[in-house]
């Protein structure tokens, strides 16, 4: 073996395929490799030639490799191959290389031999791709995952230079070999951008490679479309309608953005531009008369007649919502009865539609100067309109005389009524009046015209009639739910009406028969009778009591039953109509009882009889007990007047001994006081300045006890359960939306103040949901808030990493999500800064303990107590410079002097070094320099260092 490794080389190397040689494989690789172990591989050589070849293997140069063979020379017949060993003994931890050769005669092949020890194989996805967001100042999350393939462990660092909020946890580790590691890629959306970032990432083993970033930041925009959805509406002009009637307009609301919101509707009160009531085309100086009757105008409710249906919702990404907007002007008068063009009432109103988060408002922060608070999207639109009295004039007047007529005529009068609007037509309807009729009863007069109307007196009775003419004015009026119209009446007037029917005089055509008929036959009553007076004995009735009479009494007749009565023998069309079933008749001779007649197809029935009667029965009962409960309460108060106290004596006496019973915590209930509650109706937008009215009053009232962090009384329980409306959850303010703790110390304990304003009337739940490890020092993260009150929380941050801070967490109001907030910090190390890197120290008076001495300044200028220690930099001629205070502390943004002496003497060094040491912060290195002046007369003197 000795020999074949002292085997010349040939001088010529050729390659299998020159010498017909197939040799697998051409390299030999022995791969994670450890120190006394032994790895094997093989190698074949076929002998593709023609004829038989005698090759010769040469061992490796290095003991690490053997080849493990019976013969190093050997012949191969043609088609034929053999299998060769390499053994690999790793003795150190190091990659070795080296070669085995295959001779054939004075020709070789090169075979590699190479052992590596165990090496990480890094891997990463080099593309982070978050998409499209929303600027919200919301911060998302990537995660990148680095694979380590190798059985060794490799390191791995990243690194963001760039300018936008872009923040790699962790940036350095070290990946466990046959498994990965994740780091976050956090991105804050502040502002609408395209980025294109690229961040290093170093990765052991390889070259440096590139993390590609890329978001595409959009604004959450909400957009007002037309029903085609082709284009925007900025503006909705409702045109003129009369006051009391409605218009609708239509629109659709799209979320154009990838992320859904919730959103409502507000009316902006005190805008540039905003019109109430005021009358464009009246004259300046008129306008200037009525200042009054302005100011009145101005403190009305717009809600009351400008309507959004819905006025609150959730969209989904790019998803569109139907929008109705009614108009439904309302006559506010200066006191007048009468109504002129002068009245005209000008709209120009304008709404706003918003997005429900967290909000600043009077909150804003100020020391963030990178984040813009208006990451509330808002959207708004302008509504105009103009409410028209209703102008209609008649010719004849408002008061209309009709000649005198007898029973059974007519009079007639005429007149014009005339709609003297210019802007819209009016639709009327006549009442029914008795006695009166309209032609037409109804129509429509245009604008600006005429419509001829004819009244007729008809009197259906003789007397003196003086009526009200009511006249109905139609138009379309919007329902409870502000989507749809009806044509009702939404105003009225009316004329006054007098007419007479006299008495008309005329001779009775008939004879009177004072005896058995009736003295008036005719049954209208239309003539009169004038010698009427002339039959006083006569009786005037046409029945009596059959148990009175005995005329004609037959002996086949039962005995008369009381309370009978006798019908006359000419009552004959009494007899064939229906009558009284509770009444019975008999004849006055034979006392037989009379023929009642029963139309069977309007007569009531038995059940229908019942029925009325229980109706009857129910609302007299009804009736009766109002009025009794009405006594009673009556009664009730002039008891209460006349006895102030409880005049019955139940035996118990002052100070008996008698104790209260104890209160459980749960009877406990903090006592408010009473709130002027204006709740908002389901279809009533909310404006601006109920809002303002409402958060003045929640500024009011702060709460500065400590706050429940769950309901326990019944009241706060029940309202806490409450599902509240985006509509109620805008009334909830926290803020400010962005926590900037701004540049703070590792470690270090900072707290920044959460302001929360609850501006609904009733309790509600707070709850952040906070599951971030550098907020966990916040002692509470749930609060029960009063109604109407504003209180401060305090929330805490620590973080153990320096770097720059991004993170956001969400707030839910009564389990519901409300928004998110951002928190803000630039983590820095703990570090102390010199006043000096070097100082000299010159002589001070005549004592040599106590001449040199300097002083060097420690300043800490960040928020965390700073531990220090110095140690001096040994020298082989000594220490001759000494430091005071040699350790100790420096508190927040405060400085402590240092003294450095010197001690003189024949070997005393001059010059020295300190180390400054931080605990778990930097390193400084302070030079001290003694500079000494020797002097031996006056003129002269030696200067040394």
């Amino acid at each position: 073996m000795n020999k074949s490794r002292g085997f010349l080389i040939p001088r010529e190397v050729e390659t299998p395929k020159e010498l017909q040689l197939r040799v697998t494989p051409m390299e030999l690789k022995f791969k994670d490799t450890m120190v006394g172990k032994v790895y094997r591989q093989s190698i074949t050589v076929h002998n593709v030639g023609r004829s038989n070849q005698k090759i010769r293997f040469l061992e490796p140069v290095k003991p690490q490799f053997k080849l493990v063979f019976p013969s190093v020379d050997k012949e191969i017949a043609s088609g034929l191959q053999m299998t060769a060993v390499v053994e690999y003994h790793p003795n150190k931890n190091e990659n070795i290389s080296d070669q085995l050769l295959i001779a054939v005669g004075n020709k070789a092949i090169e075979i590699p031999l190479i052992g590596l020890i165990p090496v990480c194989q890094l891997e990463i996805k080099p593309d982070v791709d978050f998409g499209t967001l929303v600027a919200n100042s919301k911060v998302y999350s990537k995660e990148v995952k680095i694979i380590n393939r190798g059985k060794a462990a490799g390191k791995f660092a990243a690194l963001y230079q760039g300018q936008f909020p872009i923040v790699i946890f962790p940036t350095n580790g070290i990946v466990e070999p046959m498994s990965s590691k994740i780091i976050k890629v956090d991105f804050c959306a502040d502002q609408p951008s395209l980025v294109n970032e690229v961040a290093k990432v170093s990765l052991q083993g390889h070259p440096d490679i590139f993390l590609n970033i890329r978001v595409r930041v959009v604004e959450q925009i909400l957009e007002l479309l037309n029903l085609s959805g082709n284009q925007k509406v900025e503006c909705i002009h409702f045109g003129s309608a009369f006051f009391g009637t409605s218009k609708i307009e239509h629109a659709l609301l799209y979320n154009n953005s990838p992320e859904p919101i919730n959103w409502v509707a507000i009316i902006q009160n005190d805008s540039v531009g905003e019109e109430l009531g005021t009358n464009t085309q009246q004259r300046t100086d008129v306008a200037i008369n009525n200042l009054a009757f302005i100011r009145q105008i101005k403190n009305m409710d717009i809600t009351t007649f400008i309507s959004c249906v819905p006025n609150e919702g959730r969209l989904l990404p790019y998803q569109k919502t139907k929008i109705t907007f009614c108009f439904s002007p309302k006559i506010i008068t200066e006191g007048k009865k009468d109504y002129d063009p002068s009245h005209r009432q000008d709209y120009a109103v304008f709404l706003r539609f918003e997005s429900v988060g967290s909000k600043d408002g009077f909150l804003r922060d100020n020391d963030s100067k990178t984040i813009k608070n208006e990451q509330l999207q808002k959207l708004e639109l302008a509504l105009t309109g103009s409410g028209l009295p209703v102008l209609v004039q008649f010719n004849s007047g408002n008061f209309l005389t009709f000649p005198t007529c007898s029973f059974g005529e007519c009079s007639k009068i005429s007149f014009n009524m005339e709609n003297r609007s210019k802007s819209l037509p009016v639709m009327y309807r006549f009442r029914k009046t008795a006695h009166f009729r309209i032609r037409p009863e109804r129509g429509s007069v245009d604008e600006g015209c005429m419509q001829k109307v004819t009244s007729s007196f008809i009197p259906h009775q003789i007397g003196v009639f003086k009526v009200k003419q009511f006249i109905d004015f139609i138009g379309p009026v919007a329902d409870k739910n502000y989507q749809s119209l009806s044509l009702r009446p939404f105003y009225n007037i009316h004329l006054v009406f007098k007419g007479a029917c006299k008495i008309s005089n005329k001779k009775v055509v008939f004879q009177i028969n004072p005896g058995i008929s009736p003295i008036a036959t005719n049954p209208t009553g239309q003539f009169l009778v004038k010698d009427l007076t002339t039959y006083k004995e006569s009786a005037p009735v046409a029945m009596l009591q059959s148990a009175l009479t005995t005329i004609h009494n037959h002996q086949s007749s039962k005995e008369a039953a009381e309370g009978v009565l006798v019908a006359f023998p000419n009552d004959r069309t009494a007899s064939i109509r229906p009558g009284d079933p509770e009444k019975h008749f008999r004849t006055i001779f034979t006392k037989i009882p009379r023929h009642n007649y029963v139309d069977t197809e309007f007569a009531y029935t038995d059940s229908e009889i019942l029925h009325k009667k229980a109706h009857d029965d129910y609302y007299r009962k009804y009736i009766d007990s109002l009025r009794n409960a009405r006594l009673k309460k009556q009664a009730g108060k002039s008891k209460e007047d006349v006895y102030a106290y409880d005049s019955v004596d139940i035996g118990i006496y002052p100070t008996s001994g008698m104790k209260s019973p104890k209160l459980l915590q749960s009877n406990l209930e903090v006592m408010v006081p009473r709130l002027i509650q204006c709740n908002v109706k389901p279809y009533q937008l909310l404006c601006t300045r109920n809002i303002e009215s409402k958060e003045a009053m929640a500024l009011g009232r702060k709460v500065l006890k400590a706050l429940k962090s769950f309901p326990s009384t019944f009241s706060e329980k029940r309202d806490c359960k409450l599902i509240l409306t985006p509509k109620q959850i805008h009334q909830v303010i926290i803020g400010p939306s962005v926590l900037n703790f701004g540049d703070i110390c590792v470690n270090s304990i900072n707290t920044h103040q959460l302001h929360v304003v609850n501006m609904l009337p009733k309790y509600i739940l707070i709850h952040l949901d906070v599951n971030l490890k550098e907020l966990q020092k916040t002692k509470q993260f749930s609060y029960v808030i009063p109604p109407s009150s504003n209180t401060h929380i305090s929330v805490t941050f620590q973080s153990p990493t320096a770097g720059k801070f991004w993170k956001s967490f969400t707030f839910r109001v009564n389990n519901i999500p409300g928004g998110h907030l951002l928190v803000r910090a630039i983590v820095m190390p703990v570090r102390l800064e010199l006043s000096s890197n070097e100082v000299v120290l010159k002589p001070h008076g005549f004592l040599l303990k106590t001449c040199f001495r300097e002083t060097v300044t420690l300043h800490n200028r960040q928020n965390y107590v700073v531990h220090f220690e110095w140690i001096p930099v040994s020298t082989e001629e000594g220490e001759s410079f000494f430091i005071r205070p040699s350790k100790g502390i420096v508190e927040p943004f405060s400085s402590l002097e240092c003294e450095v002496t010197w001690l003189p003497g024949f070997s005393s060094p001059d010059r020295g070094e300190f180390t400054l040491q931080v605990d778990e912060g930097n390193t400084m290195t302070l030079k001290c320099v003694a500079h000494v002046m020797i002097s031996f007369e006056h003129e002269f003197y030696f200067e040394g260092f």
